[in-house]
């Protein structure tokens, strides 16, 4: 079992890459928590933790977002406590602190965090470790507090496990990371071209998990495959655990993983006949899918939980969606139209539930309040006025609220308990978040309002470092001019270099406004 210092230095050597991760931001985690009957702190005020937070990829957004509330993330790795360190004081972040520390020495007031967040640690620390991260969790979260630990899990990591253990047989023979990365990948290539995949389970495998990894980042696998832990559990056994630490079972980040709705009707009647409680149920719908991954909501063990969320919650909520419909939609109720976002599929002639997924097309990235959403949905049918009680829900709305509960289940829609800090007109001067600004200025993913990583071209990144909300259209157009003058920035057309000042600015010129308008829709104004 490694010492702190091995674990330390492995990380050291080979960072871990920085993201955020949506499904464990604090307005998720809200959300899940307000569907279950809790009354969780509004975010912009809520004292977050994050245990193992890196280089602090997924908390400093969330810091910068929300400037009133209070941010600490701890990580046992020096070098990237210090890469975050430099980027907080680059962004001028005052609400986070990032803090060189081992788990097993942290130690805080009762009731002292509202949102305890630990993203890719718990399988692959010591059982002493994962003890002290559940009984963080049940000591400092405030009483309608929410943490959330993702973790790996089986029945599903018992294949993976064995890829695991193949890559590293292999690698031990050698000391340096890049070495052992590239000799884990050739074994299993060499093995996924060796072993035939028809009709055989083996061989099937091999070549499965080969294109799961082809594309990964090198950290990713020197962490997940080739560190001396990985531990993955069965659900039913995390969930024992969490009952001794004063915790409950929450659900899940992902809300559609929760649902039995997802199912066929004859799985999900033997899953709702053989399950006493939502441990059981989970655990069997595991076996089901053959899961190999949670990312777990808990919450203190003496919160009273709805089991079942009702669509009334939807009136403490926002929706948004970027759904698209598939050719021209007509608000008659005898027509059917479908509505498209990503893998999830929405059919309905329901005129009121057409209308509001229109509209939400119409304000993506923005959300809107569902009472608000509902009455422009009824106002658009029909061109007529509307109504809508805010004490009380109508048969009209109830269904709007009942089918929008359902399509979150699905990601047809997002479901929010604040709207994000972001805008989409193009001001006079138009200005990016300071932390914004500093990742792009440091080539890191750049995270937008919406808690994802935005790939900005060259252009876009240089013109997101200057958005600081000073500089008008033709300053932005003259700074950026001049870094093409001075060779900081090469403009090519037609396969040639473009050299001349004229025809320099009149690229310039016919770029800024795509691109302002590009970053407008990528949630990156404020």
């Amino acid at each position: 079992m490694p010492t702190a210092s091995a674990a330390a230095t492995s990380y050291d050597r080979v960072p871990y890459k920085s993201h955020p991760f949506r499904q464990s931001h604090p307005d998720r985690l809200a959300v899940i928590a307000t569907l279950h009957g809790m009354s969780p702190l509004p975010i912009e005020q809520a004292r977050v933790l994050e245990l193992g937070c890196a280089s602090g990829g997924n908390l400093l957004p969330i810091a910068d977002q929300f400037p009133e509330g209070a941010f600490l993330g701890l990580d046992l790795s020096s070098r990237q406590i210090q890469d975050g360190q430099r980027l907080i004081e680059q962004a001028g972040l005052k609400n986070v602190e990032l803090r060189h520390q081992d788990i097993l020495a942290f130690d805080a007031p009762p009731e002292s965090f509202d949102y305890i967040l630990c993203h890719g640690v718990f399988s692959w620390v010591p059982d002493a470790v994962q003890r002290k991260i559940l009984d963080i969790c049940g000591k400092c979260l405030s009483p309608n507090g929410v943490a959330y630990v993702s973790y790996n899990t089986y029945p599903g990591w018992h294949m993976r496990g064995m890829i695991r253990d193949i890559m590293r047989y292999r690698a031990q023979f050698f000391d340096k990371p890049e070495q052992q990365l590239n000799q884990a990948r050739g074994l299993l290539t060499f093995l996924s071209e060796s072993i035939k995949s028809e009709n055989n389970a083996y061989g099937i495998l091999l070549k499965n998990e080969l294109e799961a990894i082809s594309g990964a980042d090198d950290s990713y696998l020197m962490h997940e495959h080739l560190e001396e832990i990985n531990d993955p559990i069965y659900f039913h056994e995390f969930a024992e655990r969490v009952d001794s630490s004063n915790l409950q079972y929450l659900g899940e980040a992902d809300f559609g993983s929760m649902s039995l709705e997802n199912f066929p009707d004859p799985i999900r009647a033997m899953l709702q006949s053989v399950s006493r409680d939502i441990v059981e149920r989970e655990q069997y719908m595991d076996f089901v899918r053959n899961r190999m991954f949670r990312q777990t909501l808990l919450c203190r063990k003496d919160v009273l939980l709805d089991r079942a969320p009702k669509p009334q919650q939807l009136l403490r909520l926002e929706v948004a969606s970027s759904t698209k419909p598939e050719g021209e939609v007509s608000l008659q109720a005898e027509e059917r139209t479908t509505f498209r976002r990503g893998s999830s599929v929405l059919t309905t002639s329901d005129p009121v539930v057409k209308a509001a997924m229109l509209q939400l097309r119409e304000a993506w990235p923005s959300s809107l309040p569902f009472l608000e959403l509902a009455a422009i949905a009824r106002s658009r049918v029909g061109n007529r006025m509307s109504a809508v009680q805010t004490d009380a829900m109508s048969p009209a709305t109830l269904h709007l609220a009942e089918t929008l509960l359902r399509c979150y289940g699905t990601s047809q829609v997002d479901l929010r308990t604040v709207r994000p800090r972001f805008t989409l007109p193009i001001g006079e001067s138009p200005a990016a978040s300071p932390l914004a600004r500093a990742q792009a200025e440091a080539r890191l993913p750049v995270t937008d309002r919406l808690h994802g990583s935005v790939p900005l071209d060259d252009f876009q990144r240089q013109l997101l470092i200057l958005l600081n909300g000073t500089r008008r259209r033709a300053d932005l157009l003259e700074a950026l001019t001049q870094q093409v003058q001075s060779g900081d920035l090469l403009l090519h057309q037609d396969g040639n270099r473009v050299q001349d000042a004229a025809g320099i600015r009149e690229l310039i010129e016919r770029w800024l406004t795509p691109a302002l308008e590009s970053l407008s829709r990528s949630a990156l104004l404020v």
